[in-house]
């Protein structure tokens, strides 16, 4: 088996690491967020802000943040004119002293469509000298 030439891979490399940091990039937008979540054999819920976006997850500002690898549901005020959209099995993936990140389930296609949707209406461009979009449509 032979390796591709080094400066080929380097170069697809860089390529991608233009397009973006993480599989799918965050938009800043702020809004309330309702979550719960079962926490040995209590119920957990919870208010919160909102900070940024993505079609795969998002960061919650709140001075309690849920342990690492809690399943939490969540109610998300889009403010696009419809009721909070509500998602399960969201799961906590980094905490911080007063945020943690979130990784959303997989969704619905119409979830996934008006999560979008919110995505383009708050996308803003990068602070790159290249000027690159926030995020990308796969």
């Amino acid at each position: 088996m032979t390796l591709p030439h080094p400066l080929l891979r380097v170069k697809s490399q860089k390529s991608h690491s233009l397009l973006d940091g993480r599989y799918a990039e965050r938009v800043s937008m702020w809004c309330r967020i309702r979550y719960s979540s079962q926490v040995g054999a209590r119920v957990v819920t919870g208010e919160a802000t909102l900070k940024d976006l993505s079609k795969t997850g998002c960061k919650i500002l709140s001075a309690a943040p849920c342990p690492i690898g809690n399943t939490l549901t969540l109610f998300l005020d889009l403010k696009d004119g419809q009721d909070p959209m509500r998602l399960t099995d969201a799961i906590v993936s980094r905490i911080s002293r007063d945020s943690f990140a979130v990784r959303f389930p997989k969704m619905s296609a119409e979830d996934r469509r008006r999560l979008q949707e919110v995505i383009l209406r708050h996308i803003r461009l990068s602070s790159l000298k290249d000027r690159r979009a926030a995020f990308r449509i796969v």
